[in-house]
């Protein structure tokens, strides 16, 4: 048996019993209705858990997202730039940060990052 068959094997055997494993603790077990409500410090819920969720919080997390990702972009762009040091990518540069800052100042005049 060659080198490659031995590996493919392995890997078979590997394969299988991580995903019997899986099924094994996974399996869902029979649920009571203490599992089925929620936790709050050991307290009782003085409420429902089930409220609507706020539109504040969730434009909050994607802003975030979207300027998070604007930050790891432009390292990239930097890293490139310091590499082929290029008019195009300042340019590129330039540009994504000009169609973002465009994109939240749309969002103030909106009234969608209000904080108070």
């Amino acid at each position: 048996m060659g080198l490659l068959a031995k590996v493919l094997l392995a890997e078979l055997t590997v394969r299988s019993l991580i995903i019997s494993l899986a099924f094994v603790v996974g399996s869902k077990r029979e649920t009571s209705r203490e599992k089925l409500t929620s936790f709050e410090c050991g307290f009782e819920p003085m409420r429902k858990s089930r409220l609507r969720f706020c539109l504040r919080f969730f434009v909050t997390a994607l802003v975030f997202l979207v300027f998070d990702v604007e930050v790891v972009l432009l390292i990239l762009y930097l890293q490139l730039s310091a590499v082929d040091a290029g008019w195009p990518v300042v340019g590129v540069v330039f540009g994504f940060g000009v169609i973002l800052l465009l994109g939240l100042f749309h969002e103030l005049n909106e009234g969608s990052v209000d904080w108070l």
